[in-house]
């Protein structure tokens, strides 16, 4: 019986390991990778008004302004003509080890989108310090980290896929930045300094997610061995018992025969 456990065992071990191995051979999950270069953006003063003004007319997820020898006890407003983005005072510090971001801290999605980050065309920020820096993402579909993973049936569908995706989160917008008082009232930005850089994508490669069949297959291999092993303990150490007692019945039965 105990053989016949065993074949079994390293019988169907083979099988399933076998299995492994072939479903990373043929998957339909693609990776698709974007740049992830920060660019400069040209920002031009208006000293009539007291604002700021840029344009962007690409792929968006970060954008990041930075503003120096500004008023205190104001505030910063951003805006934007063409779309709505979110924002966060806390966006981009560190929370732990790991930097805030408007998803959902235990997904690799936007599902906490809403819910840990405003959405609106407009937002503000206290400027306590003559130096401050004010974080937005634009785009809900753009993977922050530049690369992500899809379901598609073959490499042309999954080139669509990636470039749609690209394409869709490109929406020309007209910004302004502008400094406001207690009453909600423009102030004097001269001599102010103001710096804005974003973070761009374009698609540059989309591929088959692949991951190494013989790794996988030993792994595994491991983990299912190990598993029956565990399974066999059980029985293993009620066949010893059970073959030690009959031994040691066997060579009593010996001894009184011989008595």
């Amino acid at each position: 019986m105990l053989r016949t456990i065993i074949g079994l065992g390293l019988t169907l071990v083979l099988i399933l390991s076998y299995a492994v191995y072939s479903a990373t051979l043929d998957s339909s999950f693609y990776l698709a990778k974007s740049t992830n270069h920060e660019t400069s953006i040209e920002v031009t003063e208006d000293p009539v008004n007291g604002t700021y003004s840029f344009e962007t007319n690409s792929a968006v997820t970060w954008l990041n302004i930075t503003i120096d020898n500004s008023p205190v006890d104001t505030t910063l407003e951003v805006s934007s003509l063409g779309g709505v983005w979110w924002h966060h005072p806390e966006l981009g510090e560190n929370v732990g080890d790991t930097p805030f971001q408007c998803f959902a801290p235990d997904t690799s999605d936007y599902e906490g989108l809403v819910e840990y980050c405003t959405e609106s065309s407009t937002h503000r920020i206290d400027v306590e310090n003559q130096s401050e820096q004010f974080r937005g993402i634009l785009s809900k579909d753009l993977p922050l980290s530049g690369s992500w993973a899809f379901i598609a049936d073959n490499s042309s569908e999954a080139d669509d896929i990636a470039n749609t995706t690209v394409k869709d989160s490109i929406l020309p917008r007209t910004w302004t930045i502008k400094m406001l008082d207690e009453d909600n009232q423009q102030v004097n930005t001269s001599g102010m300094g103001v710096s804005v850089s974003i973070v761009e994508h374009e698609i540059f490669e989309v591929s088959p997610y692949r991951i190494d069949p013989v790794t996988e297959m030993i792994w595994g291999m491991t983990a299912l061995i190990g598993c029956f092993g565990i399974v066999l303990i059980l029985p293993l150490s009620l066949y010893l018992v059970a073959a030690a007692k009959s031994k040691k019945a066997a060579e009593i039965n010996t001894i009184n025969e011989s008595e």
